[in-house]
């Protein structure tokens, strides 16, 4: 977590970032490249409609991006990746897992109805599809369309569409419902709050919605009133019973998990004395007792996780059925596990510059991971592939 005088500077970085983006998209040459950057600027400075309009305006000249690669060292695997428009939420952000080893090319799928660039595709040497398109309900059609163009595409795929559709809270929740040596909340979604879907207290988002936005806790009816009286949403709400999973310290602790070919491999922990945890407010790294418990929480999860927990993670990835996808969950003082949200588009990333020398390295173990998944995919699909030395985009 980043101290103010941390965040003040950063964002002055962003700010001069955003200023000479905005002057290389006057260069005919760099403007398709600075439309494409600026799409991340202005959602680091909180500027989620500029960033939207700069993706436009670089998607506009093409939809088939290949990463520039700052080595000129000869990649090791080529991945292409499916994305649909919108936020950093909107998809898995390989780009932030992937070091120059992998050569990254990524299709946005603009329109799901259009005809994809199949011939394109066809004839360039993937060693896999990796379809990075997270859960919602405006991309079912861009999921469906991504499966078609997967099927005829010569190399494996990872998570396929149709799966990753059915991981919104609603559909989870049902999924994992008698999951073994877990606990995994009722979702119910309503257009309507009164009566209350379920028994108070009670947790209420709007639905579709991430990153505690519109996350409340709502203790009566008098409480839900006012929170249908501040919140209109065409979309409907996502409703869940409140479960108190306190550990007996009195605090919270929200554990990242990220599955990859059916293993479960940490990522971080948040501990918070307040129930809505997420790593950003959790200052994990201002106290320096917090970063050796998620140090030993990332050393072993094995060390942490009680016998019902493991056995409940097992279950899950074979429930879940995707070779790629996140967990957010907590333990029950019992030792069984709290299933708080499923989904592929978790960014994957180490933001722990004070966790001190001897922190594990939860992103490159992560990635390493994913690098071999696909590796043995693809040695698996053709013994022999030419991966190019350089690919010039579109």
């Amino acid at each position: 977590m980043l101290v103010p005088t941390d965040l003040a500077r950063e964002r002055a970085c962003w700010q001069r970032s955003r200023l000479l983006l905005e002057a290389a998209t006057r260069e005919p040459s760099l403007r398709r490249e600075a439309h494409r950057m600026l799409w991340e600027t202005c959602q680091a400075l909180g500027d989620r409609a500029a960033a939207l309009t700069h993706l436009g305006a670089a998607l506009a000249d093409g939809a088939f991006f290949t990463r520039h690669r700052a080595s000129a060292q000869r990649p090791v695997r080529t991945v292409l990746m499916l994305c649909v428009p919108g936020d950093f939420q909107a998809n898995l952000p390989l780009d932030r897992l992937f070091d120059d080893n992998t050569l990254l090319h990524t299709l946005w799928i603009t329109d799901p109805a259009a005809a994809l660039p199949s011939d394109l595709l066809q004839a360039m040497p993937f060693d896999c599809v990796f379809i990075a398109i997270a859960q919602d309900e405006h991309h079912a059609a861009a999921l469906r369309a991504a499966d078609t163009l997967a099927r005829v595409i010569d190399a494996p795929v990872i998570n396929h569409g149709a799966r990753i559709a059915e991981l919104s809270r609603v559909r989870v929740a049902e999924l994992l419902h008698d999951l073994p040596d877990a606990i995994v909340p009722e979702h119910v979604a309503r257009l309507r709050l009164h009566p209350a879907p379920v028994e108070y207290p009670l947790i209420i988002r709007p639905a579709g919605s991430h990153a505690g936005h519109g996350l409340e806790w709502i203790a009566d009816p008098d409480a839900l009133a006012d929170y249908d009286r501040r919140h209109r949403d065409p979309r409907g709400f996502t409703v869940s019973p409140f479960i108190d999973y306190r550990s007996a310290d009195g605090q919270w602790r929200k554990y990242r998990i990220v599955f990859v070919d059916g293993v479960p491999y940490p990522l971080h922990l948040g501990i918070h004395h307040d129930w809505a945890v997420w790593y950003y407010n959790a200052g994990m790294e201002l106290d320096p007792l917090k970063c050796e418990e998620e140090n030993r929480f990332l050393h072993s999860l094995d060390a942490v996780f009680p016998a019902p927990a493991r056995s409940a993670l097992r279950a899950l990835a074979d429930r879940v059925g995707l070779d790629y996808f996140g967990l957010d969950c907590g333990l029950m003082p019992d030792g069984r596990l709290l299933v708080f949200e499923v989904e592929t588009g978790m960014i994957v990333h180490d933001r722990r510059s004070g966790a001190g020398r001897g922190a594990p390295d939860a992103a490159g173990r992560i990635r390493r991971a994913v690098e071999a998944m696909i590796d043995r995919r693809a040695r698996c699909a053709s013994p022999v592939r030419e991966v190019p030395a350089a690919v010039v985009s579109t």
